[in-house]
């Protein structure tokens, strides 16, 4: 064998990693794909969803490191850093679009705090 692995079903991934169903969803949804690189080694995957206003994005690290955000004009006005990919997925969902009701808007500033 040179290393090399065939790829597996939709069907096969969700009957071994049912919380894949999340990002399938995603898919469906149109969103696009982007695989995450560091050295030539593959690091993550992320989706990302742009409208007129503001661009949703899921970055999955591992299956328990999944961030989520939400961008606007102005910055990320949401993030959600958490282990459960489809409760980081949903959450991102059920927000508001932009000028809605219980949209957020207050842009996340980067702490100066540093720390080695």
């Amino acid at each position: 064998m040179t290393g090399t692995r065939e790829p597996i079903s939709t069907e096969d991934a969700l009957r071994r990693f049912p919380e894949l169903a999340a990002l399938v969803a995603l898919r469906d949804r149109d969103w696009r794909f982007h695989l995450l690189t560091e050295n030539d080694h593959l690091v993550g995957v992320a989706a990302t969803h742009s409208e007129r206003d503001f661009t949703d994005a899921v970055f999955v690290f591992d299956r328990h490191h999944v961030l989520a955000n939400r961008l606007v004009a102005d910055g990320v006005v949401w993030m959600k850093d958490g282990t459960d990919l489809v409760e980081v997925v949903n959450d991102l969902l059920a927000l508001p679009t932009p000028g809605e009701p219980g949209a957020p808007t207050l842009v996340i500033r980067a702490s100066n705090l540093w720390i080695p």
